[in-house]
């Protein structure tokens, strides 16, 4: 079994005047013993949340279906594609330590005229940023660093704005009365609750095959097949689109191939995508059960042509998730119930018995050299050897680049 890599998210409420949880904010945590900020650098520690929660941990494990916080820094402002996280769920938070230009103005624009929510992070009035006050739906204020008479001066001014408040770092009974009567519309600090650190876990991360997903989807002339290849080859990057799209798409469609969620996705969400798993970091090279999804991938989509049967991406799913189970060390129903896949596909993993599931059997048989598995369709066992040959070809390709 591969090495499962631990990965956390800090989350701290935000309450409305009732008290009741109205988001949360996602906070960059190292690991779960230091329940506190981490100095690295801020792009690469908001694309770890982003990661995180929407991929690895799953955004609705997080925060059920209330709002996040999430903080973005000049870099990621400035980015021109769209954002891979959907409008309805995420507040854009803009750091306090921005240099406002003209192009940061303009990004921000361009992000709330698409539909996103957007809050000033750690506001205490400053001058230079004030020019961002009309872009923002929400504004943080830290009250610990602004007196009560500037509060309410400038409460005033900016609910006329027609702006809602949120006042950090709240910390006493008092602080909180006081926030409440002065017009702020929500709250958040110690004195409700701190942060508490959620864990998960992640398969290591491929460096190839992120490098070539973020290189292909700037290719002016790209394929989405092609990115589907390449994505559908890395069953840790195949796992977290499909968790993506389980907990974020509208509706209840259920996935039929890598190539369907790449194309659900759409090619926009993929550079915003791809340049955040960079960002977030990479591991090394597959071990040995990927290896053996790869190659099962692949022997079920070369059986699937033989026998003339489509859509051959279905049966490369079957074969990519066929050892989903060994990878993250969990019960296989649970995994597959987190990504709402195909009843077919489903229904080969888990039982074995449609044909997409017989051609899985077949290729586990060889794989323990046995001679009395049921052969697929009219296929010869000499037809089968074949597909596997070929099959741990492409995977020997794919794993040395």
């Amino acid at each position: 079994m591969p090495n499962l890599i631990d990965v956390f998210v800090g989350r701290q409420p935000v309450f409305d005047k009732e008290l009741k949880t109205f988001a949360y904010e996602l906070l960059f945590r190292a690991n779960r013993e230091d329940n506190h900020a981490v100095i690295v650098g801020g792009d690469s520690a908001s694309a770890q949340v982003m990661i995180h929660a929407f991929g690895d941990i799953g955004i609705k494990d997080i925060a059920g279906e209330h709002k996040v916080f999430i903080n973005f820094t000049e870099g990621l402002l400035l980015r021109e594609y769209q954002p891979f996280f959907p409008k309805s769920k995420v507040v854009i938070e803009i750091l306090e330590t921005v240099r406002v230009t003209p192009s940061l103005l303009s990004a921000v624009k361009k992000l709330r005229e698409s539909g996103y929510v957007i809050a000033l992070d750690d506001y205490v009035f400053n001058s230079q940023l004030e020019c961002l006050e009309p872009l923002a739906d929400i504004i943080k204020v830290d009250i610990l660093r602004v007196g009560p008479r500037q509060l309410i001066e400038h409460v005033k001014r900016l609910k006329e704005q027609g702006a809602k408040l949120l006042a950090e770092k709240v910390e006493t009974q008092a602080h909180f009365e006081f926030c409440k009567k002065i017009g702020f519309d929500y709250f958040q600090g110690y004195f409700f609750a701190k942060p508490v650190i959620i864990q998960g876990q992640r398969l290591p991360t491929n460096k190839v095959s992120v490098l070539e997903l973020l290189a292909s989807v700037y290719d002016p002339d790209v394929d989405m097949q092609k990115l589907s290849d390449i994505i559908s080859r890395d069953v840790s990057l195949s796992q977290k689109l499909l968790k993506f799209l389980a907990q974020n798409l509208e509706g209840n469609h259920k996935i039929s191939s890598i190539h369907d969620a790449v194309v659900r996705f759409g090619l926009n969400r993929l550079k915003s995508w791809a340049s955040m798993l960079v960002l977030s970091g990479v591991d090394d090279k597959p071990e040995e059960l990927f290896q053996t999804s790869l190659t099962r991938a692949k022997y079920c989509e070369l059986v699937a042509e033989k026998l003339a049967i489509r859509p051959k991406e279905l049966y490369f799913t079957v074969g990519l998730f066929s050892a989903f189970d060994a990878l993250m060390d969990q019960d296989l129903e649970v995994l597959l119930a987190k990504l709402n896949l195909d009843e077919v596909i489903f229904e080969a993993l888990m039982t074995g018995k449609n044909m997409p599931g017989i051609i899985l059997q077949s290729v586990k048989g060889l794989e323990r050299g046995e001679t009395d598995f049921t052969l697929p369709g009219d296929c010869t066992p000499a037809d089968l050897s074949h597909c596997y040959l070929q099959a741990m070809q492409f995977t020997q390709t794919v794993v040395n680049g």
